[in-house]
């Protein structure tokens, strides 16, 4: 999120609009902040922050958090398809099958000590099971048969499948990812965008940062197989 005249240590001195021109994702973080970037585009990014009543350091650290995302996206599309595939076993789907046991432990203990007085603990415990469900079997469906297949390709390598086209199981994948998308979709309107009550206990609490974490994990895993991995296998299969 830096131009080439200035530094991102003078972040807060670069115009609002040059830093959407810079990187459009800026202007998802703007939009949140209620920061005008079209027609306030030319004021500097403190003066914008103090005209909306926003926080500057917190724009500031936002704004650095989607520059580093972005730097390391690119970093991941420079990876031969053998070791992106590494980092996404290693990396995430690592993190689902460490932290998906424990969301369903903290929503059990939830609905034994909350369930009967709050209606909506139950059905989140439920979608929370559901989800797990489904993500742990398709895991092991993407390193038994989708990368595995896609590894050979990336070699040089016949691929001896019952699937056929690549495109096949990548489609299945894809259509799995967006049913986790609308799970994870009830999951934010049952917890309020994982914004405990009040009155929550610590388990409650804890569930809540845990689920937001877990989703922000999952968003970015779904993201690197969609548009990076399966996008390079389907290259190789042209």
């Amino acid at each position: 999120m830096s131009t080439a005249s200035q530094p991102v240590t003078d972040l807060s001195q670069q115009r609002v609009g040059q830093l959407v021109a810079d990187d459009f994702r800026a202007a998802h973080i703007f939009s949140q902040f209620n920061i005008d970037f079209c027609c306030g585009g030319g004021r500097a990014l403190s003066a914008a922050c103090e005209k909306a009543g926003a926080n500057l350091a917190e724009v500031k650290a936002a704004l650095l958090a989607c520059s580093a995302v972005g730097q390391k996206e690119d970093s991941l599309k420079q990876l031969p398809v053998d070791k992106l595939i590494d980092y996404i076993e290693d990396t995430h789907h690592t993190y689902v099958r460490e932290k998906a046991p424990l969301l369903v432990e903290y929503s059990q203990k939830m609905v034994r000590a909350h369930g009967e007085h709050y209606e909506e603990i139950k059905p989140l415990a439920g979608w929370i099971r559901a989800l797990v469900e489904d993500l742990v079997p398709h895991l092991m469906k993407e390193e038994r048969i989708l990368f595995p297949s896609i590894r050979a390709m990336a070699a040089g390598e016949q691929v001896n499948s019952c699937f056929g086209h690549i495109g096949n199981p990548i489609n299945a994948m894809e259509h799995e990812h967006n049913d986790a998308g609308l799970v994870l979709e009830k999951i934010r309107e049952l917890t309020n965008n994982y914004q405990a009550p009040e009155h929550a206990c610590t388990t409650w609490r804890v569930c809540y940062a845990s689920l937001a974490e877990f989703e922000a994990d999952l968003m970015q895993h779904i993201h690197i197989e969609n548009n990076i991995l399966f996008a390079k296998a389907l290259a190789l299969s042209e």
